[in-house]
C-alpha cells in the first residue's frame, strides 16, 4: 500500500487526502478485522485498511467484537502507515446530534439528566451532549418558589435537582455553535394535552396549592398544574400572597384560559365584583367627589370609594395645553369630577375636571 509522506500529525489532520474516495469528517461503514487493548484494526469495503485508535473508541466499544460492522468518521484519510484512521466517539456524536435534531423537528419529548445547576437554570445531558434549561422552561412544580426571590436561595433550590433525569423538549437546536436548549414546561403541556382537552373555559376546578411565589399561585388539580396570576386573586389590590396562602391550601378556582397546554384559573371570579355593584350608583354625567391617587404623565387616577378608581385623562384637566398633569394636580387633591363614560366589562372609569369646572361656572352665571 503506498504510503502519503507527511512531516508532521499535525499536517495529517488538515490533509483531505482522497486516494479511497473518502474526506475527512465523512461517516462511513467499516468490518472488524481484528482488535488489541487499544485498537481496532478494520476493513472498509476491501477499498482501504483503516484503524480506530484508543483515544477514538466510543462507550459501546467494549462490546465489539471481530466481524462486526461499525460506523466510523474519517479523522486521516491515510496516515504514515497507510492506515485510514476512524473514531467511533465522533460518529457516535454525529448520530446523536440526527437523532436529536429529529426529535426537536418532531418536537418529540425525550429524557435528560441533570448535571449542574447555576442561578439562570439547570445544564441537562442526554447521549453525551449537553444543553442549558432556563428556569423559567421549568414545570410549575419544579420552579424555586423562593420568598423574595432571594438567587442564593434559587440556586440552593435548583442544586437539589442535581443527578435527577427530567423529560424535556428541546425547543433551541444549534448544531454549529453546539448549543441546546431544553424546556420542561414544554414537555409537560405535551402531557397535559389529552387531559386539557376535557376542560373548558368556565369550568370550576377544586386545587391544591403547590407554590406560592410573587407574580402568582402555582396550583395543582386532576394531575394537572397551573397557574392562579396575582391580578386573579381578588377584586381587592393584593400586594403579598405569602401572608395569605401556603402550600397545601385547598382552594376553588375558575378555569379562564386554556392556551397551548397552559392553564389559567382565577380565584375571584368565583366571587361577587363589588367593582359591578357599586358602579350602579353611577352613570354618565353625573358630579362626583374624589381623592388623587396617582399621577403619571398621560393623567390622574382617582379614587371615589374603596372600590371604584376612575382616570382623568391629562386632556380632561383643563381648556389649556398641559405638559406635566402634575402642574394641575397633585396626590392627595380633592376634587369634584364629571364622569364621562363607563365601561363596565373592563371596569373603566373616564372623569374629567375641566368639565365639572365648567358646569360649575355656568350654574353661577
Amino acid at each position: 500500500m503506498t504510503k502519503t509522506k507527511i512531516s508532521s500529525m499535525d499536517d495529517l489532520l488538515k490533509s483531505d487526502e482522497t486516494k479511497y474516495g473518502f474526506k475527512n469528517n465523512e461517516t462511513i461503514e467499516a468490518t472488524i478485522m481484528s482488535r488489541t487493548n487499544n485498537r481496532l484494526y478494520v476493513d472498509i469495503d476491501g477499498r482501504a485498511l483503516g484503524i480506530v485508535p484508543a483515544r477514538e473508541m466510543s462507550y459501546e466499544a467494549e462490546e465489539l467484537k471481530v466481524g462486526d460492522k461499525i460506523l466510523g468518521s474519517v479523522v486521516v484519510p491515510e496516515d504514515e502507515q497507510g492506515y485510514m484512521v476512524l473514531s467511533l466517539r465522533r460518529a457516535d456524536r454525529e448520530k446523536v446530534w440526527d437523532n436529536l435534531e429529529k426529535k426537536s423537528t418532531d418536537e418529540e419529548t425525550i429524557a435528560a439528566r441533570i448535571v449542574e445547576a447555576n442561578k439562570g437554570g439547570l445544564m441537562l445531558e442526554t447521549n453525551g451532549l449537553r444543553g442549558f434549561l432556563p428556569v423559567s422552561q421549568l414545570r410549575p412544580e419544579h420552579y424555586p418558589k423562593v420568598e423574595g426571590g432571594n438567587k442564593d436561595k434559587i440556586l440552593e433550590k435548583l442544586r437539589s435537582f442535581i443527578g435527577q433525569n427530567m423529560k424535556v423538549k428541546i425547543i433551541s437546536f444549534d448544531k454549529e455553535n453546539n448549543k441546546l436548549i431544553f424546556s420542561e414546561k414544554q414537555a409537560l403541556m405535551e402531557d397535559q394535552k389529552d387531559q386539557i382537552k376535557n376542560l373548558k373555559v368556565g369550568d370550576t376546578v377544586e386545587c391544591e396549592i403547590s407554590g406560592v411565589v410573587d407574580f402568582g399561585l402555582f396550583v395543582r388539580f386532576e394531575g394537572l398544574e397551573g397557574l392562579i396570576h396575582i391580578s386573579e386573586v381578588s377584586w381587592e389590590r393584593v400586594t403579598d400572597l405569602h401572608h395569605d396562602f401556603k402550600v397545601g391550601d385547598k382552594v376553588k378556582a375558575e378555569i379562564i384560559s386554556l392556551d397551548e397546554g397552559r392553564i389559567s384559573l382565577s380565584l375571584k371570579r368565583l366571587l361577587p365584583d363589588p367593582w359591578l355593584k357599586t358602579i350602579k350608583n353611577y352613570k354618565a354625567g353625573d358630579m362626583v367627589k374624589g381623592e388623587v391617587i396617582r399621577v403619571t404623565p398621560f393623567g390622574a387616577f382617582v379614587r371615589l370609594t374603596p372600590e371604584i378608581e376612575g382616570l382623568v385623562h391629562i386632556s380632561e384637566l383643563t381648556e389649556e395645553r398641559v405638559a406635566d398633569p402634575r402642574e394641575i394636580l397633585k396626590v392627595g387633591d380633592k376634587h369634584t369630577f364629571k364622569i364621562i363614560s363607563i365601561e363596565k366589562e373592563t371596569h373603566r372609569l373616564a372623569l374629567s375636571l375641566k368639565q365639572a369646572k365648567e358646569k360649575k361656572a355656568s350654574k353661577k352665571k
